[in-house]
């Protein structure tokens, strides 16, 4: 009996410390930052103007705060997959809902501007020359 009390707590332990480290590490898919965030969805693949492609799927974007040209971080399940130069501008009313706009670049669509719900910022995007 009292080896089965045992091995029931050392189960009961090992799980928990399962459970923590997944956590942590993003499992879930979650990534912890101090930066703006917001969900971004693409129903198709989309370009950045650096040259990332954004397959279709939905995205964790995240700005930093307080910046006019910030590195605006795309991620996926808890990675990082793409990053791009934007410019934040400020206006008086909020977005009421995340629209994405883009361009057509031959057979490929080039983000320009994203407005994320609820902010009141726009992000523009630029194309970087090469």
């Amino acid at each position: 009996m009292r080896s089965q009390v045992v091995k029931s707590f050392i189960g009961l332990a090992a799980a928990v410390m399962i459970a923590a480290t997944w956590s942590y590490a993003g499992w879930w898919g979650s990534h912890k930052s101090a930066d703006r965030s917001t969900k971004v969805s693409l129903a198709s693949a989309e370009k950045l103007g650096n040259g990332s492609v954004l397959p279709a799927g939905t995205y964790r974007m995240e700005v930093p705060e307080n910046v006019t040209a910030p590195e605006v971080m795309f991620y996926q399940y808890g990675k990082l997959v793409a990053q791009a130069k934007a410019k934040v501008v400020t206006k008086t009313d909020k977005n009421p809902y995340t629209e994405v706009d883009s361009t057509k670049e031959g057979s490929q669509d080039v983000i320009t501007e994203i407005r994320p719900g609820g902010w009141t910022e726009d992000l523009l995007f630029t194309k970087v020359s090469s």
